[in-house]
């Protein structure tokens, strides 16, 4: 069995709450093993150095195990794709991504390029699998690939 980090910020707090009680408790038990019973004087010595040092191992856990990004590989996939784009197809591209589900007409009139400019990055990012189009009337809603999303 393989242990990883957690993956959520719920997993991240519980691990590291329940790092400072066994902690605490495991260095009780030892303690009380290693250090002589003087009296009152001690107990409240030894519980507040294991106190101390339980919460300071939960807050180490807990900045440690920062939640894994699931999206750094799509991002770096929209980087990289800008970079093998031409400018005009950046620019689509940029404007498909913020706006899932956009229609061709809609993206001629953000960019101001002509309609058979538009229509001619539509087919060539199309033909490159970049992007998918799904018939809407008599006009297309573009959709950013999944392989790049991934």
């Amino acid at each position: 069995m393989r242990i990883t980090k957690p993956k959520t910020e719920n997993e991240r707090l519980l691990a590291s709450v329940l790092l400072v009680f066994i902690l605490y408790f495991g260095l009780d038990s030892m303690a009380s093993l290693l250090l002589p019973e003087d009296g009152l004087k001690a107990m409240r010595y030894r519980m507040t150095l294991n106190f101390i040092l339980s919460i300071i191992a939960g807050v180490s856990f807990y900045i440690w195990a920062k939640p894994v990004n699931v999206n750094s590989t799509g991002n770096n996939n929209y980087k990289i794709l800008e970079k093998a784009l031409n400018e005009d197809e950046a620019i689509v591209i940029d404007i498909i991504r913020n706006n899932e589900g956009v229609t061709q007409d809609s993206l001629r009139f953000r960019t101001g390029f002509s309609k058979s400019k538009v229509s001619a990055i539509m087919l060539n990012l199309e033909k490159k699998e970049i992007i998918t189009r799904e018939r809407l009337g008599r006009t297309y809603k573009i959709f950013i690939s999944d392989w790049i999303k991934k």
